[in-house]
């Protein structure tokens, strides 16, 4: 699947800028119903998401001028096996995250996105992604006071 690199318009670049473009309208028509304010604060909730969807707007729109002009860079064959191993575990993740909790689950994702990138090191992947999972973890729930879900690593903490 290569494309781009001068030769006209490139229609798969301009449906992934215009899919920008329909998330940003999405993202911007949403932010309307957060009516939640925090007391005489100028800037509430709202905030955050326009500047999403402006920001998204912003680089759809670029990107469908690049696929327009035909300026993207070629790109390589598609690893299908990669795409393999990152969409088994955003699955794996999503089966687990409510009964194994999120640190487990989100380790599991940080190691097969590791394998689709190269990584032949299973147990080292699961380990740096289970401490970054907890970092985050510890940093929503205990200094933020937020909920994430919990299962039976996260009573350890």
């Amino acid at each position: 699947m290569s494309g781009g690199g001068g030769t006209g318009a490139d229609r798969p670049v301009i449906a992934i800028g215009a899919g920008l473009i329909a998330v940003a309208a999405i993202v911007f028509w949403q932010s309307w119903a957060l009516r939640a304010s925090f007391g005489s604060q100028t800037l509430g909730p709202q905030m955050m998401p326009f500047l999403v969807s402006l920001l998204l707007l912003l680089f759809g729109s670029l990107t469908v001028v690049a696929g327009w002009k035909g300026t993207f860079p070629t790109r390589e064959e598609a690893d299908w096996t990669s795409v393999a191993w990152i969409t088994g575990g955003l699955a794996v993740m999503i089966l687990l995250i409510k009964t194994a909790g999120f640190v487990p689950a989100c380790a599991l994702l940080f190691a097969s996105t590791a394998r689709a990138f190269g990584s032949r090191r299973a147990l080292v992947d699961v380990g740096i992604g289970g401490l970054m999972a907890a970092v985050v973890y510890l940093f929503f729930v205990r200094l933020l006071g937020l909920s994430l879900p919990s299962g039976f690593t996260e009573s350890l903490f």
